[in-house]
Order: C-alpha cells, then structure tokens, then sequence
C-alpha cells in the first residue's frame, strides 16, 4: 500500500544535464536554472560560452548579435526558468515538425526534449533539481579561484595584476600547509592533484591565516574571506531564514565584487 514520491534529484552538472534533457554547462543558455546568455570567449576557438553579469562592451552585444541583447543582468533578478516554461519550452522542442526547427528552438532555450521524470508528479523541473555543492564549490570555484592568483586560469595575462601570487609565495604557502598537521596533504602548488574534501578544509581552515599579507591589494583577501564567510554559512547544520537571505544576498554581492 506504501507509494514513494521522489521530491528531488541530485547530481553533478553532465548527469543532471541529461536527466533535465538539457544542452549543459557550455551552451549559449548554460544555466539550468535561469536563462542568462552565455558570451563567446573573445579570440578562443573553444565552443564553451562564460556569463559576465556586465557584457555592454563585449563586440557580441555591440554588434546586437546576441539573442537577448541585454547589456547588464541583476543578480538579484535574474530570468529564472518556472516550471511551467521549462516543460513549454521542451515540448516546443519536442514536437517540432522538422529536425532543424527543434533545433533552432533548441539553442533558444537549451533544451532538447522532454525530460523522462517530468512523467512524476512531485517533480518540478528544473526547481527540484539544485545545483551540485561539491562540484559547484570545491572542484569548480575555489580552485578556479587559486588558478587566478597562481596565473594559471585560461590563457589571461595575470603577472602585473594585484592578486597575482608568484610561484615563490606559493610554494611558501603550500610549505606551511603540508606543516600544519601530518594528515594534511601538501599537493595544493598544483590544484589539479587535490580533492573536494582538501580544497574544503584547506579553503574553510588554512586558507584564512595562510594568505594573509601576500597579496598586493588587499581587497583581494578580504574578497576570499567573505566568500568564505558564505560557505560556512552553507554549511550549518540549522539553517534560518536569516541565514538564506544573507547567503542569497552575499553571494550577489561577492559576484558583482568578483567583476569589479
């Protein structure tokens, strides 16, 4: 007599891809959640798209060749899919007459088809389906964020900015991590060797005290501390009202401050 209702799903971004029926992370609507415009990556063949909140001078918006044409998105009003438009938008897509018009709806929206779970009725899509934290956070910003002080993100020009932190204080900092406990790893001069769980504990613990005073500007390190402040604040055990509304609120803040 017992009936199981699934009322969320869980994954990391490829896999909720597919379960959403979605194009992903590097299409030109790579947010599952909202449909900000992803931007072509100036003088890169690569086919990965980024979202700056700010986009009025990029030649993309310039030249109005974009499909929404907005200058500046608010991080406080972003234009989040319901799930009434999400199932719309993949049965547009679905029941398409011709392959190149569904594909056509397709790019418009980023999604492929009706997703096979949308049959279940305490499944809303996409709200019951969030963002993966260990991904999201560990493995994507935080390293993406040493990548920057350490010149190693993209193919930017990092050397004569204020965050940069030369080879020399980083391996400094990596000496007095592997010193400061003997189960603690000292892989972290080079990012891609360490865990979601290191770059938790070495992020929430050791980052605080270990980079002070090394950089130039010191806006720079007090940014990495509200951002840690935030993600301490993700993870209580009890979580308040007040505790959403600064989380929502702190990390548009933390984003806008990110691009300034």
């Amino acid at each position: 007599m017992l009936q199981a209702y699934p009322i969320v799903g869980f994954g990391d971004y490829p896999a909720m891809s597919m379960v959403l029926q979605m194009k992903g992370h590097n299409g030109i609507f790579p947010c599952q959640m909202c449909l900000i415009e992803g931007l072509r990556i100036l003088g890169h063949r690569s086919n990965a798209h980024y979202v700056p909140l700010k986009r009025s001078t990029h030649p993309d918006i310039v030249a109005k060749t974009t499909r929404r044409k907005v200058d500046e998105y608010d991080p406080a009003n972003l234009p989040l899919r319901t799930p009434t438009q999400f199932l719309k938008h993949a049965r547009l897509v679905q029941f398409a007459k011709r392959d190149t018009r569904a594909e056509e709806l397709s790019m418009g929206c980023a999604i492929k088809g009706i997703p096979l779970l949308s049959c279940l009725p305490s499944l809303f899509f996409p709200t019951l389906f969030p963002f993966d934290f260990m991904h999201l956070i560990y493995e994507n910003l935080i390293k993406n964020v040493v990548k920057l002080w350490t010149g190693t993100f993209k193919d930017l020009h990092h050397k004569d900015q204020d965050y940069y932190l030369a080879p020399s204080v980083w391996s400094a900092i990596g000496a007095a991590t592997a010193q400061s406990g003997s189960t603690i790893p000292s892989a972290y001069k080079k990012a891609d060797h360490t865990t979601a769980d290191a770059w938790s504990f070495w992020a929430l613990y050791l980052g605080p005290i270990l980079l002070q005073r090394w950089f130039r500007n010191t806006d720079y390190y007090n940014h990495f501390v509200e951002l840690v402040k935030l993600i301490n604040l993700c993870l209580h055990f009890a979580v308040t009202k007040e505790h959403i509304q600064r989380i929502h609120i702190g990390f548009q803040e933390w984003v806008v401050e990110y691009e300034r």
